[in-house]
């Protein structure tokens, strides 16, 4: 549909309900009684994430791993630059932090 258009657009049959939760991409934790992933601040709630029993904030979580993966950015630029080649240089880096962030319960 054009997001312009006045007439909304049929769902598919393929396209899933809007109520329905997205799959999640790794190991992340849900929300108990509302069947949906944690957010990044319900996820640093020790009550509700148990993965994450020492509730680390998102921005505290997996300091080895962030401070490679900035490490790597600063010397190679980021993903947004031209001439950099920090897709390809940092690609695993990242994978292993998002890993780290994901086996604390974090939907990254």
């Amino acid at each position: 549909m054009w997001p312009f258009s006045s007439t909304p657009a049929a769902p598919s049959p393929s396209t899933p309900s809007p109520s329905a939760p997205p799959p999640p991409s790794g190991p992340v934790s849900f929300h108990p009684t509302e069947n949906r992933p944690l957010t990044g601040s319900e996820a640093a709630d020790p009550k509700l994430n148990p993965r994450n029993p020492e509730g680390l904030k998102p921005c505290c979580a997996c300091p080895e791993t962030k401070k490679a993966r900035d490490d790597c950015f600063l010397q190679f630029g980021s993903n947004q630059d031209d001439s950099a080649d920090a897709g390809s240089q940092c690609r695993d880096i990242v994978e292993r932090h998002r890993q780290c962030m994901r086996s604390l319960g974090f939907n990254v």
